[in-house]
């Protein structure tokens, strides 16, 4: 059953507080559309997601700088906080579809893209254990045996930091973990064909993307 439509008025009263990085306006937005009735879901795909992909296009573009970035990013962290929580009051899965060990690679400090997908992975019912940014490889691997993951998602936004990425991928070949773990990679650096080099199991350009990326990687390693 599709997700409705967040009406406009909803919608565009959200965007704007996480736009401008005013938290405490965007935390007062989702109360209230929650309070309406609209599905934590619907918000958090149909605002959250494309608003703040979109301010990290704007950043990217130079449109707006550092400090705009990171008060958005805060914004939208308080924000996905608050749907999370309303997404298990609203019966979750009591087992998730998988652990993802999720994390911003060694030397990056950028994690507004990271924390966009963590909140979709958990809004499809994944547990996420985010490790934050500027994460060390041998720190992704060790938290993946600790929380029997399913996932390492490492994500690397710069281009000098995306051997971090590469770190990931050679360790586990070196601890002769490569097979027990599904290593996705993303990020405003990476491609496609890098993943492929690096020897990683997959590449997602979007959050979205990411999400289809792990179900049917993990589809695939079941056999279903």
């Amino acid at each position: 059953m599709p997700e409705p439509i967040v009406p406009k008025e909803v919608a565009q009263d959200l965007a704007e507080a996480l736009c401008h990085g005013d938290a405490p306006a965007a935390v007062a937005a989702a109360e209230a559309a929650l309070a309406s009735g609209i599905s934590p879901l619907a918000l958090l795909q149909g605002v959250l997601v494309p608003t703040l992909t979109e301010v990290g296009r704007r950043f990217e573009d130079l449109e707006i700088f550092l400090p705009e970035l990171m008060a958005a990013g805060e914004a939208g962290r308080q924000c996905s906080r608050v749907l999370e929580e309303a997404l298990v009051r609203g019966g979750g899965r009591a087992e998730p579809r998988g652990v993802i060990v999720l994390g911003t690679v060694k030397g990056d400090i950028h994690d507004i893209g990271k924390n966009i997908v963590g909140s979709l992975f958990k809004a499809h019912g994944f547990r996420v254990v985010d490790l934050g940014k500027d994460v060390p490889a041998a720190r992704f691997i060790e938290a993946a045996e600790e929380n029997r993951a399913d996932v390492i998602a490492a994500s690397a936004l710069m281009s000098i930091t995306r051997v971090g990425c590469r770190d990931v991928a050679n360790l586990l070949g070196e601890l002769g973990q490569r097979e027990r773990y599904l290593l996705i990679v993303g990020g405003g650096s990476l491609d496609a064909a890098y993943a492929a080099e690096i020897g990683a199991d997959g590449y997602a350009p979007s959050a979205a993307g990411a999400v289809e990326l792990v179900k049917s990687l993990l589809a695939e390693r079941k056999g279903v």
